[in-house]
């Protein structure tokens, strides 16, 4: 039985004005996700400016969506099995419930057992069930490495391994290996599009992008798609997500989903270093929103 079976909504840092991290912001952003329909949280590395957090800084990010009556799943960095033990052992004290952890492979692919003995480790340690953000790794000789069927067949095997965040360099390349896994897949790049393209071929869910500002949108969406309501789905996927991925692509999600952030009060600053937004590109945004916030 899937324990994801809702969208996933991401967590974005915030920083006040000497770019210290201000989890009021944060808190209060997590009481209007969860207040409108979410329920599910991720802290995670494909989010924006996390990887700019220090260790002391994303325990403290962890600790507070950690601590919610939601279903949360909580992401550590691109560092070293060394560093990452004592993450991993901070976290098992805690006995947070309802809680899966996203681990990113921090080094070169240079062979399938190297990454599934990285992993093995990690759960061998981990209290709580164990996902792999599923970035393509940069080989050891070039080029880049998907997690592909055969080593996410083998990963599967591990007893506290469930799933992974998919972000695979292409969807037929995705739709080819993602068949016959009994794991979580969570599609990342916040697209109803992209679910809906790989869910025949096992997607559970995916990273939300409308549902960071309207969660309802969200939910609507991923209801009908569920009870096989397509009509309704493509609906709200053409008067919502289209014309907002439209506009914010062309300046850049992660800019665009800071900068919609900040206009609603859930985000103060960005910490450097972070693109400087010319006035043209933010009233564009401002005036997608408006669009959302219905």
């Amino acid at each position: 039985m899937k324990i994801f079976n809702s969208p996933v909504y991401p967590i974005p840092p915030s920083f006040d004005n000497q770019e210290e991290l201000d989890l009021e912001s944060t808190e209060r952003y997590i009481h209007f996700l969860t207040n409108e329909g979410a329920k599910i949280l991720m802290t995670t590395a494909g989010t924006s400016q996390f990887n700019l957090m220090s260790l002391r800084e994303l325990r403290k990010l962890n600790e507070l969506v950690g601590k919610g009556e939601y279903t949360k799943i909580l992401g550590l960095p691109a560092i070293s099995y060394h560093h990452l033990k004592d993450e991993l052992e901070y976290l098992n004290k805690q006995n947070y419930e309802n809680c899966s952890v996203i681990v990113i492979f921090p080094e070169r692919y240079y062979n399938d057992e190297q990454v599934y003995g990285f992993f093995k480790k990690v759960c061998e340690i981990s209290n709580y069930p164990i996902l792999a953000h599923g970035n393509p790794i940069q080989r050891g000789n070039g080029g880049v490495k998907d997690y592909d069927n055969i080593l996410l067949k083998k990963l599967s095997t591990l007893e506290k391994f469930i799933g992974i965040k998919e972000e695979s360099s292409s969807l037929e390349f995705a739709s080819k290996n993602l068949k016959d896994l009994d794991l979580e897949i969570i599609v990342a790049g916040g697209s109803m599009k992209r679910f809906w393209f790989l869910q025949p071929f096992g997607a559970t869910t995916y990273l939300t992008g409308v549902g960071s500002f309207n969660p309802k949108i969200e939910e609507d969406f991923y209801s009908n798609f569920s009870n096989q309501k397509f009509k309704e789905s493509k609906t709200i996927m053409e008067n919502y997500e289209t014309p907002l991925f439209e506009t914010f692509m062309s300046v850049g999600w992660h800019a665009s989903m800071r900068e919609s952030l900040i206009e609603m009060g859930y985000i103060k600053f960005n910490r450097c270093p972070f693109v400087e937004m010319s006035i043209e590109d933010k009233e564009k945004i401002k005036l997608q929103l408006k669009q959302i916030l219905i």
